[in-house]
Parts: C-alpha cells; structure tokens; sequence
C-alpha cells in the first residue's frame, strides 16, 4: 500500500480525551464497548494519508490507512469534533486486514483524534499515534434553501447553506464550468462561520465542482454542484413587448418545422419560410452573445435580451449580420436577411428561444411558436 510517509504523536494531555471520546461514540455497540483496551482490540501505530491528501498530511475527504495489529474487524470509525460547531463524525471504512484498515476521513474532520470500532463491541486502545490535520477550508455539504428548483435543486440566482470545516475566512467561491475558463463563474458569499457560510449562486453558472478560496490563497478540495437551467418561458399567447423578427410574407412551415421534431437530433427552434432576402429584424433587443459561421447553423446570431433576460438566436442568414459580438442592438433593428446558409433546405429563418441563462450557458431550448405568434398578430 501507498505510504505518504504522514506519522504523528498526541500529546500526552489529548490521550485520555480521544479514548473517551472514542467510547461515547460507541456506546451503541453495547456493554463491550465500556472495556476499551480489551484483549484483540483494534491497536493503532501508524497512520499514513493514501489519497486526497494536502502536502502529505490529510484532511477532510482523504483516504488514510490506519496500521497496527487486530485491525481486521474493525467495520466503524469516527472522527472527534469537539470545538466550533463540529461534532463527532463517522468515516468510511474500506478495505482492511490485521496490520490495516483504510478509511476514508469524513469531510467535516477538524482534529486528529480517532476510534475505530468492531462488529464486536471493541474499540481501539490508546495509542502514541494522532491525525495531523491540514488546516486548510473543506465544503462538506452544500443546500438549496431560496429561489430553487422543483427538488430543491439550485440554479442562477438560487441561495446555498454551504457547510464544512474552516469557512469563516472563505472570501469568494468558484463554480467551475465544463468547457474551460470561458464558463467558470465567480459566486457572492456572506454570513461566514467556522462551519458554514451563505452562497449566492451566479448568473450563467453550470454544473460543475464547487471551489472556496480564503484571503491568504488555500483553497477547498473540488465538491461537484449541479446547476438547473432555471427556465422561465413565455406563456402561449404571451407578449414581451417584441416585434416579429421577419419583415415580409412568410409562413410556419409543416411538422418537418416544429420544435422537438426529431431530425438526427432534436430540433430546438422553429423554422419560418420566407423568400431569400426578406430583412430580419430583433425582435427583442439586447447585447449579441455570438455572431458568426457554423457549418449547420450557417450565418447566424445570438442576442441575449434584455427584457426578459432568454437568448433569441437567428440561424441560416443570407449574410453575416453587420452586428459583432458583444454589440447593442434595439428591438426592430435589422439584423440580417432570411437565407438558406449552412445545412438548410428552402430559405427560412430557424427561431430559437433558451432560457436564462442563456444558449449552451446552461439555459434550456423551449418552443418558440407560442411567441412567433404572439408577435405576428400584434406586427
């Protein structure tokens, strides 16, 4: 087995403190439990960090491998709190045999001090050896507690009660995206204790690893965060105060058009016939989030609105649009002609709508047809 080389002793003062709490955390395994240094009891000598571990001492989530003799039964293990809102927690026992027991550490582990516990009722006896903590932030659980998602789940804008060990000095958090730096997102903490502090979630986060820094630079282990998209769509027949994008005669195609119409793989917009040249306009205006050429999507133009915050994405242009990236554009304005670029077949505009926080930001597709009406009846 691996050996990072980790060996620590306890004070003198701190032995009879660990060996009495290592018997009130097994108390429930019954009238066995009160003789802690019975024959064949678990003996520890040596404790080593495997895996997870900071500059060669462990923390909350490592993997850490007790060795000593009688150590084959042991099936329980907790880790003293004693201080600052920690109590004692169990680890995880793994595999094990009579010189060593691995265990993987709970994520709330604040001190050194340890049992380890049999199917028998017997708990380790006292012993010179000690965990040595790295004193360094650890998230041990994460909830959704205002603005969440059906299932409590949480997205852009959403509360968080994060909590763990260290966190008092916790200055920002960063959750972590999948494609790169481009998606990562810095989030607003507050109300920091030891124990836990309070996260707002940020606009445009994903799902990804959540990540706590303190002022001085450590940082907590990675603890994965699933983001919803936060939908909010347009109810049917709704307005939003927009303008039919397509200045001219035009129609809604057939069930080949439709949004969900499975075509190789989900069609996510809805297509709108019209003859090539027909101007495009926005109809909501915004700040455009992309403009470019895509081999499917042909010329095309995304436009995160402004009221309400959904992108609005424009595909199949005769043209490159005259708008670049990150310009302002105004409800009405001209953004192109209807065209037949990319993989397209007959001139049309292909219409998506995504909710916040935006196209592929984590926002969803949902079917624009609803609103293309709306807007038609009122142009």
């Amino acid at each position: 087995m691996q050996d990072a080389g980790v060996r620590r002793s306890a004070p003198k003062g701190k032995r009879m403190r660990w060996l009495v709490a290592g018997l009130a955390a097994f108390a429930t395994l019954g009238a066995g439990a009160q003789s802690a240094v019975a024959a064949g009891g678990p003996v520890v000598n040596e404790v080593d960090c495997v895996r997870a571990c900071k500059d060669g001492e462990p923390r909350g989530g490592s993997l850490v491998e007790f060795a000593g003799r009688n150590l084959g039964d042991v099936s329980r293990a907790y880790v003293t709190g004693g201080e600052r809102e920690v109590a004692d927690v169990p680890g995880q026992v793994g595999e094990a045999s009579a010189e060593a027991v691995r265990v993987r550490l709970p994520w709330e582990t604040v001190t050194g001090e340890f049992s380890l516990g049999t199917s028998g009722g017997r708990i380790s006896s006292a012993s010179d050896t000690m965990l040595e903590i790295a004193p360094i932030p650890v998230v041990a659980k994460w909830r959704c507690v205002r603005s969440c998602e059906s299932g409590r789940k949480p997205r852009p804008g959403s509360l968080l009660a994060v909590t763990g060990v260290r966190l008092e000095e916790v200055q920002s958090v960063k959750l972590m995206g999948k494609r790169g730096r481009g998606d990562d997102r810095t989030g607003r903490v507050g109300q920091q204790t030891f124990a836990g502090f309070r996260l707002r979630v940020p606009k445009g986060a994903r799902t990804g690893s959540l990540i706590a820094y303190e002022a001085d630079g450590d940082r907590s282990p990675r603890r994965q965060v699933g983001i919803a998209a936060g939908r909010v769509q347009v109810a049917p027949g709704a307005t939003t105060g927009g303008v039919f994008p397509i200045r001219g005669a035009h129609d809604y195609g057939n069930e080949i058009s439709t949004f969900g119409n499975a075509r190789g793989r989900p069609h996510q917009g809805h297509d709108v016939f019209a003859k090539c040249g027909t101007p495009l306009v926005a109809a909501v205006g915004g700040k455009v989030r992309y403009a470019g050429y895509q081999s499917s999507a042909g010329n095309y133009i995304v436009i995160a609105g402004s009221n309400p915050t959904q992108d609005y994405v424009y595909m199949h242009m005769q043209a490159a649009s005259a708008y670049k990236t990150g310009a302002r554009v105004e409800t009405g304005a001209q953004i192109g002609t209807v065209g037949e670029t990319g993989n397209a077949q007959g001139c049309h505009l292909h219409f998506e709508m995504w909710s916040a926080p935006g196209w592929y930001e984590g926002g969803s597709a949902f079917d624009p047809l609803p609103q293309l009406k709306a807007w038609d009846r009122e142009t």
